[in-house]
């Protein structure tokens, strides 16, 4: 019997610590690690342009530089099926953005801005419509006619990238 007592209780010790097994957890924390994406241009020219927009890229491409967020799905259906209805689509799209400058969304530098820091303008807005950097003489040519002409607005400039040919190729 002094045994069996002294069996059991050895069992019972051996079950009592064989089931308690200390989960180990390591948790690793890295510090320091940043996510970034570079801005990268998709075009090094205007040459490399070479397929006509449709026009439903134009109308959403014309959209989302004006607003910076895309236009709503209907809308782009809608103004679309007008556009292909519509004859001369030069017109069509200079209607397009005199509508769309009438918004409230629209995103415009305003001319304090652009003449704050003209050459930052000029990029900001080669990298906008057109996709890519200027070259160093539309750059020198676009910040010589800005300090040359007073009234020449922010608007203006975007009006006239938006009515470029560059901006109906992609």
């Amino acid at each position: 019997m002094k045994y069996f007592k002294s069996l059991s209780a050895l069992l019972l010790l051996s079950i009592l610590f064989s089931g308690c097994k200390k989960d180990i957890s390591q948790q690793v924390l890295y510090d320091n690690v940043i996510y970034e994406v570079n801005p990268v241009s998709v075009y090094a020219n205007n040459a490399e342009k070479v397929k006509q927009k449709s026009s439903e890229q134009f109308i959403s491409v014309l959209y989302s530089n004006l607003t910076n967020k895309s236009i709503p799905g209907d809308d782009l259906n809608n103004l679309a099926e007008l556009a292909l209805s519509f004859g001369d689509k030069e017109l069509m799209n200079r209607v397009l953005l005199e509508n769309m400058l009438g918004e409230p969304d629209i995103k415009i530098p305003t001319n304090e801005e652009m003449r704050s820091n003209i050459e930052a303008f000029v990029n900001e807005t080669y990298l906008r419509f057109f996709l890519r950097n200027p070259t160093p003489y539309e750059k020198y040519f676009f910040k010589d006619l800005i300090n040359k002409d007073a009234s020449l607005t922010s608007e203006m400039v975007y009006v006239a990238f938006a009515q470029s040919n560059e901006y109906l190729f992609y």
